[in-house]
């Protein structure tokens, strides 16, 4: 790692030699470490990691959230904001990686450190509550009283069709989801299992349902949403009545 920075400095170090109007360009070379880091500002700090680890030919898809493209997102990292970054979240690998500048290779970023990614226009986050040892990427679908979260159960799949094609391997995921009360994850897979958790207002919840029509096959994640959120109105409220989806 050492080595790749040193030369990303070296090549860093004659793009600014060569801009005589960049007082950056007039440092001598002991100090050129120190100028690759103003350069870079607080963006240096992404750039130190380990590098991702290609995966096998053989593999049927991609184990990347939404697209295996890089996409450009906000990230919050060790509590500072950075904007425009190009990012990709491995689910089977559970590693969110950015790209170095110039595009020469990849970082994957720590998890710890990770506060949030706005990243395939959903929040990714390592933690909700206090309690979370930050360990796998979530999805945040809904950020309120009792925030609602998506995760992913992750394994390979292993085929051999004959002698001449080998093994073919399948990334195959499960999506779960968790509801936060008071700081403590309760797992939930449907309706049903959300009215358990909300009891006094069973009746309520279940007429917003109906009145919305509300999909939770088809449309399991905004359905969901807007279950808890409905929960969350008829608590601050003290309403009776069903809230208009908004």
């Amino acid at each position: 790692m050492k080595i790749r920075l040193l030369l990303f400095i070296i090549f860093l170090s004659g793009g600014m030699l060569r801009a005589q109007e960049n007082p950056i360009a007039q440092v001598p070379p002991d100090n050129l470490i120190q100028a690759y880091l103003s350069q870079a500002g607080s963006y240096a700090v992404l750039y130190n990691g380990k590098t991702p680890t290609p995966y096998d030919r053989r593999f049927e898809n991609h184990p990347y959230f939404v697209t295996d493209k890089f996409t450009t997102g906000t990230l919050s990292y060790n509590h500072v904001i950075y904007k425009d970054i190009l990012m990709r979240l491995d689910l089977y690998m559970n590693e969110l990686a950015v790209f170095f500048p110039g595009k020469t290779y990849l970082i994957t970023l720590e998890k710890e450190k990770v506060d949030y990614a706005l990243l395939n226009n959903a929040t990714i986050v390592t933690a909700v509550g206090a309690n979370d040892a930050k360990n796998q990427y979530l999805v945040l679908l809904h950020d309120g009283l009792y925030p609602f979260v998506k995760k992913y159960a992750r394994h390979v799949r292993e085929d051999i069709r004959n002698n001449t094609e080998g093994v073919h391997r399948t990334f195959e995921f499960k999506e779960k989801y968790e509801i936060y009360i008071n700081g403590t994850p309760y797992p939930v897979k449907n309706k049903k299992s959300i009215l358990k958790l909300f009891p006094d207002r069973k009746k309520e919840l279940n007429d917003f349902a109906k009145q919305h029509k509300l999909n939770f096959r088809k449309q399991t994640d905004q359905s969901m949403v807007d279950l808890v959120k409905q929960y969350e109105y008829l608590q601050r409220t003290g309403q009776q009545q069903v809230q208009p989806l908004q």
